[in-house]
């Protein structure tokens, strides 16, 4: 069963750089480590018990999917992952509705202080990336996986929201509502320009919208072949606003 967002993917040019300004923001951002395939990141992770994952390449990986959506679609929010307790029978809840769920593999990174965390995941191709989540199951204990401090100086403590932006709903929540066994509630997004079907796991909304005028923000978004996930709401205990992408290495954050 998925039972909530696990974590979202920002993919920024520098980690270091992206490190820095988060912590301006008020995360706390914790060294993670490096993956086998090219990739190294860090976290910053919720009371909530879901994260940030903020990742960038320390050597060429032209055949990771992030290195193509950093590197020609701008980077930014390129992908979100959801956990699963049977990840077999929700790949395979998926696939049953046509998603390109690729292989089933085995994943690691070291952390800094050299334990390795292990984990089973898969990644989403095709027209579907970014719009159906890949997901995890660990293998070590996931709280090995996460970073330990989940305070921030902002009062953030867990994802609300995640939206995402689509020409066709119907595609993707039909998939999504195979695999959750739940329908999507209709909903709009005024201030986007957007309306569309909202699902709610784990405590978090995921928001699939399509374009509402075609003058507004989601079809600008869309028409900027962005890649498809178009803003994320936190929970917060400090102020409401909205975060401009310009001071967040590309991603439209908004704290309520």
């Amino acid at each position: 069963m998925i039972t909530s967002i696990d974590h979202i993917v920002i993919a920024v040019p520098s980690l270091e750089r992206a490190i820095e300004t988060y912590r301006t923001l008020g995360f706390s951002v914790v060294e993670g480590g490096r993956h086998p395939y090219g990739s190294y990141n860090a976290l910053i992770g919720f009371a909530d018990g879901s994260y940030i994952e903020l990742l960038s390449f320390y050597e060429d990986s032209p055949a990771h999917p992030w290195w193509t959506l950093l590197h020609e679609r701008g980077g930014g929010l390129v992908d979100f992952c959801m956990a699963s307790d049977d990840i077999r029978a929700d790949l395979a809840a998926l696939r049953a509705q046509g998603v390109d769920c690729g292989d089933l593999t085995e994943g690691a990174r070291a952390r800094p202080d050299g334990y390795q965390v292990r984990w089973l995941n898969n990644k989403v191709g095709g027209a579907w990336q970014g719009l159906i989540p890949f997901l995890i199951e660990d293998v070590t204990p996931r709280d090995e996986r996460l970073p330990a401090q989940r305070e921030h100086a902002n009062g953030v403590t867990g994802i609300h929201s995640l939206a995402l932006a689509t020409d066709d709903v119907a595609r993707p929540a039909k998939a999504m509502a195979a695999a959750l066994g739940v329908e999507g509630v209709a909903m709009t997004y005024g201030i986007a320009g957007g309306s569309g079907l909202r699902f709610t796991v784990g405590g978090h909304a995921l928001d699939y919208m399509a374009p509402s005028r075609v003058d507004g923000p989601l079809a600008a978004h869309l028409a900027g072949n962005r890649p498809a996930p178009y803003v994320v709401g936190f929970e917060t205990t400090g102020p409401a606003q909205r975060l401009d992408p310009a001071d967040t290495e590309g991603v439209l954050i908004e704290l309520t």
